[in-house]
């Protein structure tokens, strides 16, 4: 992304009176600089009147440009799920919508929602998953949100829409930070015998149908407009039973695979179709009952879908495998001939293989040893960086021309890596990157935070504060020129804090309490609490 303009400095040049040197202009006879101080030439009034004039339309044009310039940056930053169109001052609520159902008085929950923004409205699905929240001083958990899926104006707390869903909803593309942008929302509900899809456009129009499942199959929302069927094909699995956290047969060797359809979620018609090769598994992982130490059969079948802004990704017993909206295996982007991804039989898990979303139609793809390749979602292999990326949330007036990646197993540090792939800097004391800015890169180092130049990675601030204590970094949010860092209670309850620094000398501007957490929308601060949405102005 190519860097505003800056602004330059503007001269004025004043020439009054005879050349300097004269008597008029108050020059010793000798030639030296008088004393005095110039006498301005005898204008006429309406010259005068004509210069004032002139002053003031100079001044008028820099203040102008100055308005442009603060309205060009308010709307790249309305365009980033972290950005803010203004945080000069400190943020106060400014509008609330409560819950359906509020988290119950005097209880310390954590809210747990996700959230999608559509046509610059923040959008709440409802759903055991996306309502869910724990009480950790009782261990109670609670259903806490929105009985609909609900559409609220950022800048002023209007409920757009409303759309009543069915039973057992599950609804996506959706994130934990509104940082997912959707034209089309896709929730499956209603009884396991009954599924339907239920889309939603932007501006709360519906789509009903039936989702008409299969034997064996189950149907899940995806991204891009789509649902996702996903079922197990070939020869069953061998029979397997665990007790007291042992397993026979320790691992499963034979499984059944996957082939993953996705339709046009609106009307059914088949997009793509893929299949993910079953892989040895760890026979625990396989289990049907949550608590390893119980007896219980293994249920081989097992598949989930996750549904991210750009992918999705099928799970289950001896499966794994992430695909873009093209029916692209992302996942083995870093071996093109491989037919499956190798995943630990401990674990469960990929040994490699992990795709991060980077942007539209852009990935990264870990692995083995320390690498990331960057594809697109053809699979095309972009570039190979020596690392694995680092996460940074990145203004969206920031350059795009560095790499941030780790070399060390442990994950403390960075490089900057250019496009060309030399190194530009190094910064080997910090946890993770904050924020990636315009001129700042802004680090935490546990106790400090550190403002790094861009370009050289040199220190140019550190922030400290002592009123920390039990607070964790957990999300920052930008205008441009101030960097916001949400801090969370590192047990998971109790009221948070904002704390704003200036991005040029990391000095505090403000601090606010914050009661659940704070999203960008549109450039607008929404805070999710245990009670409902507040807005933040």
């Amino acid at each position: 992304m190519s860097r505003p303009d800056q602004q330059e400095p503007i001269v004025f040049e004043l020439h009054t009176g005879p050349d300097a040197g004269s008597e008029e202009s108050g020059a010793d006879p000798d030639g030296s600089p008088g004393r005095r101080a110039p006498r301005l030439p005898r204008l006429s009034r309406r010259t005068w009147l004509v210069a004032v004039a002139a002053v003031a339309v100079v001044a008028v044009g820099v203040t102008a440009v100055d308005l442009v310039r603060d309205d060009r940056r308010a709307d790249l930053m309305r365009t980033s799920p972290i950005g803010v169109t203004s945080l000069d001052d400190a943020l106060a609520k400014a509008w609330t919508v409560p819950f359906d159902v509020p988290a119950p008085d005097g209880s310390q929950t954590f809210v747990d929602l996700q959230l999608v923004t559509m046509d610059g409205l923040l959008v709440v699905p409802p759903g055991a998953a996306q309502r869910y929240v724990q009480d950790v001083g009782t261990g109670d958990s609670a259903r806490v949100g929105f009985e609909d899926v609900v559409a609220v104006d950022p800048g002023s707390g209007e409920v757009a829409w409303r759309v009543p869903v069915a039973a057992n909803p599950v609804c996506g593309p959706s994130g934990y930070d509104a940082s997912v942008s959707a034209d089309a929302l896709v929730c499956v509900q209603g009884p396991a015998d009954a599924r339907e899809v239920l889309t939603i456009a932007p501006d709360g129009a519906t789509r009903t149908r039936s989702a008409d499942l299969a034997d064996g199959e189950q149907i899940f929302p995806g991204p891009d407009g789509t649902a996702v069927r996903v079922v197990r094909t070939g020869d069953a699995a061998e029979e397997a039973v665990c007790d007291l956290g042992a397993c026979t047969p320790s691992v499963l060797t034979q499984g059944r695979d996957v082939l993953v359809t996705a339709e046009d979620a609106a009307t059914g018609a088949e997009r793509w179709t893929s299949t993910v090769e079953f892989a040895p598994a760890d026979t625990i992982n396989c289990q049907q009952v949550g608590n390893e130490l119980e007896q219980g059969s293994v249920d081989a079948d097992q598949v989930t879908v996750y549904t991210s802004a750009e992918s999705v990704t099928v799970d289950g017993c001896g499966i794994w495998g992430a695909l873009s909206t093209r029916g692209v295996r992302l996942d083995l982007a870093t071996d093109p001939d491989a037919e499956e991804v190798q995943i630990d039989v401990g674990t469960g898990l990929p040994t490699h293989g992990w795709v991060t979303e980077l942007g539209p139609d852009l990935f990264g793809v870990e692995s083995d040893p320390m690498q990331t390749v960057v594809v697109d979602g053809a699979g095309k292999v972009l570039r190979t960086l020596d690392g694995w990326l680092r996460g940074g949330s990145m203004s969206p007036d920031a350059p795009d021309d560095l790499w941030f990646v780790t070399t060390r197993s442990g994950g403390y540090g960075f490089v900057a890596v250019r496009e060309d792939g030399s190194v530009a800097w190094k910064d080997l004391n910090s946890q993770s990157i904050l924020l990636v800015g315009r001129d700042v890169v802004v680090a935490d180092r546990g106790a400090t935070v550190v403002g790094l130049a861009r370009d050289t990675g040199e220190e140019l601030w550190s922030w400290e504060s002592g009123d920390m204590a039990g607070l964790s970094r957990y999300r920052t949010l930008t205008d441009g020129e101030t960097v916001v860092l949400e801090h969370q209670r590192q047990e998971g309850t109790g009221p948070g804090v904002l704390v704003a620094l200036d991005l040029g000398t990391g000095e505090q501007v403000w601090d606010a309490p914050l009661a659940g957490s704070a999203v960008a929308v549109d450039g607008h601060v929404v805070e999710v609490g245990p009670e409902g949405l507040a807005g933040l102005g």
